[in-house]
């Protein structure tokens, strides 16, 4: 059934402001007392209608088919039953348009969704003894997509990262340099300085042959630390615990090439850290703490010397926090961060991201923190854990020398002819260093965060498997010179409106992607429109709309590097 929306008899302001699937969910509330109704655009361009209304109780259709004809910014409304389909005003439509042309991205605005609310959101993690490696980039993508959807939404957010540099492992890479190094540095060598310490490191622990077997699988991302061993590493991370001097002073470097190189990497995905965390920085809090641990009954301390946490559970009794003689384990070093930053910054949500085997470290440091602060706020405030990235061809080890890195991903990724052909120089946010690190974060945002991704060279460039590429063909095309041009406003094209109708659709998505902390509706939305767009001939006009809506969806990921010629809200 065919409803004319007749607004002959009652003048009409022009086209509404703000985003038109909230004012029309404002609409549908009102007419149905607060009841609220799915909404959304069609899922493909249909020339006739735009927006699909679905009313649940039969008894509000009534009201609310009235009520969506006196809508200023509905042309039309067909009935069938409870669902509607909406078409909307050719004069609101222009209005989107005309500003997605023009790269103003006001009508995709969510700075008020969060208010400046304070958060803190911790990733990466990464040990100051290699370079960044493809079990580092999912933890980085996720961390780094729900820190910008945050600022997008008008959140102040601070991006934190915690970096080890107080285990045996930070050991075992100054050992590595002192036995194969021969005085060369990675300026001498030529060589990246995470990815000269990193070999070095894998050099050591390789050629050592220190055995973690019998280690519990829980306790696996610790097991470094939990044995005394008599080898130079243990020499020279009791001199570096003593204070001494040249020990000291090779820490100090390794560490800095190891975090100079990090760095570099990061800068080339587009990442930065407002806050970076440092181990060592608390090494001294760790006695204190572990005394009063010990009054309250909180830890136990074995006849070997070791301290652990009880956890009560059959499967896995006792939670290592040092060795025989002391020294802590990484269990041990993230407890005492977190009981500082619940001390000294309070009052913000603090989210940690790691992986899934870290679960019983999140699980019974979280219950030590709750008895020795029970009057605070445990942080972290929310622990995101996130499936490992595994290759098809088998398990990888930074510690055997077999991870994957980052930056030679990006480098294979550069070198492919697929990439360099999409490329846009001219563009910055668009380059090929741009669509290389779009091409390699999408791929880590491309399943349920809780779902492990399987990672393979030969699928990096394959569209079925790879969000990320199709992110970066959709965004290259966009930016194609031959989009560039004034506004021309097309309502009567059906894909046109199609976009526009997309665009509104920005803001409910990223609030979603608040709420679930998951930012995989937002990506699959913009997979859609770019599959889409893909598909399509060639339209300046459609490319400039496409620009504003894809950039603005991508940004709010980390997705873009820079934003060619786009405005803020």
């Amino acid at each position: 059934m065919l409803i004319k929306s007749d607004k002959s008899e009652t003048p009409v302001a022009g086209p509404q402001a703000g985003n038109l699937l909230d004012s029309l969910d404002e609409t549908l509330k009102a007419a149905a007392h607060g009841a609220v109704f799915p909404i959304a655009p069609i899922l493909q361009p249909d020339g006739a209608w735009d927006v699909t209304v679905i009313i649940r109780e039969e008894e509000h259709a009534d009201a609310v088919a009235e009520a969506l004809a006196a809508h200023p910014d509905v042309a039309s409304v067909e009935r069938n039953r409870q669902r509607f389909v909406l078409r909307i005003e050719d004069e609101r439509i222009a209005q989107i348009g005309a500003a997605l042309e023009a790269g103003d991205a006001t009508p995709l605005a969510t700075q008020d969704l969060l208010t400046a609310e304070p958060y803190v959101i911790d990733f990466c993690d990464p040990n100051a003894t290699k370079a960044l490696h493809v079990g580092h980039l999912r933890n980085i993508a996720l961390g780094n997509a729900l820190s910008s959807v945050l600022q997008a939404a008008g959140a102040d957010v601070v991006r934190e990262t915690q970096i080890g540099d107080a285990g045996r492992s930070m050991a075992e890479a100054m050992a590595g340099y002192l036995s194969f190094a021969k005085g060369e540095s990675p300026e001498t060598v030529g060589e990246k300085s995470d990815h000269f310490v990193g070999r070095l490191y894998a050099q050591y622990v390789v050629e050592t042959a220190v055995s973690t077997a019998g280690i519990k699988p829980q306790d696996a991302p610790v097991a470094r630390d939990i044995e005394e061993h008599d080898d130079l590493a243990e020499s020279l991370l009791k001199q570096w615990q003593g204070g001494d001097e040249a020990a000291t002073k090779l820490w100090k470097t390794v560490r800095g090439w190891a975090v100079d190189g990090q760095d570099e990497t990061l800068a080339r995905l587009g990442v930065h850290f407002d806050r970076p965390l440092y181990d060592s920085d608390r090494v001294a809090e760790i006695e204190p703490l572990m005394e009063r641990a010990l009054a309250e009954g909180i830890v136990t301390q074995l006849p070997s010397g070791a301290l652990v946490y009880e956890t009560g559970a059959e499967a896995y009794p006792e939670l290592p926090l040092t060795r025989d003689d002391g020294f802590p384990t990484q269990n041990l070093r993230g407890l005492v961060v977190w009981d500082a930053l619940m001390r000294d910054a309070p009052g913000v949500t603090l989210i940690h991201f790691s992986g899934v085997e870290w679960l019983a470290h999140v699980v019974h440091v979280e219950e030590m923190l709750r008895r020795l602060q029970p009057d605070r706020v445990v942080y972290p405030t929310t622990h995101i854990q996130h499936g490992m990235v595994v290759a098809e061809d088998g398990e990888m080890s930074s510690s055997k020398g077999s991870a994957i890195l980052i930056d030679d991903l990006l480098d294979a990724l550069l070198a492919r002819p697929e990439l360099q052909a999409i490329a846009r120089p001219e563009r910055p946010g668009a380059t090929a260093e741009d669509l290389a690190a779009m091409t390699l974060l999408g791929l880590c945002l491309s399943r349920p965060t809780v779902k492990q991704i399987e990672y393979s060279p030969a699928k990096l460039l394959d569209g079925e498997a790879n969000i990320g590429w199709v992110l970066a063909q959709a965004w290259s095309r966009a930016w194609d010179p031959a989009n560039d041009g004034p506004a021309e406003p097309a309502p009567e094209d059906p894909g046109y409106r199609f976009v526009v109708m997309q665009s509104q659709v920005h803001r409910r998505l990223l609030a979603r992607t608040i709420d679930r902390l998951d930012p995989l509706l937002l990506v699959r939305f913009l997979l859609h429109l770019s599959d889409w767009y893909l598909g399509t001939a060639p339209d300046p006009r459609i490319g400039r709309e496409v620009r504003t809506t894809l950039g603005r969806g991508l940004t709010a990921l980390g997705l873009v590097r820079s934003r060619p010629g786009a405005t803020a809200d």
